[in-house]
């Protein structure tokens, strides 16, 4: 036996077993998901309110680029019903605008579709704070109980339940 040890090829990529932060793998996944869509270079997509204006962008969408040539691909939106009649009106504009955002010919035609463009997540309101005597209720009816974990979840559930909105008449029970 040789006493050398053998250093491993720096070539060798070592993979983590176990979960990973998505991030990491989230570009690449664009990546796959727009070039199937003919999308080879994502900027249109990710820049799409910088290309055709911030009020535009928020009523169209792109959802394919197809029929690539030297002079030009087809350009498919996907627009709301009142930004489709606006955008047969300015098609050559926005050609224009994107060609010269690529400083080349990406776009020969656009092509529109009607549909609903899928909104942005908007969180939830926020929750209203429980008022002195809703919180001295709850506290006075959850006391007699004796375990400390129960207590914990009923007077979470009774918070909860007391700064939802309801619908109907409230029911007291005293």
């Amino acid at each position: 036996m040789s006493d050398k040890t053998t250093d491993k090829p720096s070539s060798i990529e070592i993979k983590r077993r176990g979960p990973h932060a998505f991030a990491g793998d989230a570009g690449a996944l664009l990546k796959h998901h727009l070039a199937s869509h003919g999308f080879g270079d994502a900027d249109l997509v990710t820049r799409w309110p910088a290309i055709a204006g911030a009020q535009l962008a928020q009523r169209c969408l792109p959802q394919r680029l197809s029929g690539k040539g030297e002079d030009g691909a087809t350009l498919t939106l996907l627009a709301d019903d009142r930004a489709a009649l606006e955008l047969q009106h300015q098609t050559p504009q926005l050609i224009s605008k994107i060609n010269t955002y690529f400083g080349r010919t990406v776009v020969k035609k656009i092509k529109v579709i009607v549909g609903d463009i899928p909104q942005a997540f908007k969180p939830p309101p926020p929750v209203r704070p429980l008022t002195s005597a809703e919180q001295k209720t709850l506290a006075d009816s959850t006391e007699a109980i004796s375990d400390p974990d129960l207590k914990a979840a009923l007077r979470r559930l009774g918070r909860y339940a007391l700064t939802q909105k309801r619908k109907g008449p409230q029911i007291n029970s005293k």
